[in-house]
């Protein structure tokens, strides 16, 4: 089984597979928890918000970072889902 820092580590690398040609700033690990029955960790990360062009925005009246949550088996570390958040 997995612990938490392999987990949240699982969960970046993840992100950062799927916006590989992205600069995703500095990554934040937001929350992390293992699921009550101990099947499954879900961690939420934050990072840079991009447009939809994929630049990154730079409004100083909205919030300029993202959220992702992953949810990972706790047994294999494999990334089951990534949602907004």
């Amino acid at each position: 089984m997995i612990d938490v820092k392999e987990a949240t580590q699982k969960a970046i690398e993840h992100l950062k597979s799927i916006y590989q040609d992205q600069d995703l700033g500095k990554i934040l690990v937001e929350e992390a928890e293992r699921t009550d029955d101990n099947k499954f960790w879900i961690v939420s990360l934050s990072f840079k918000k991009m447009n939809p062009t994929g630049i990154v925005g730079e409004s100083i009246f909205a919030d300029n970072r993202s959220l992702k949550t992953f949810r990972l088996e706790a047994e294999s570390g494999e990334v089951k889902s990534m949602k907004n958040r």
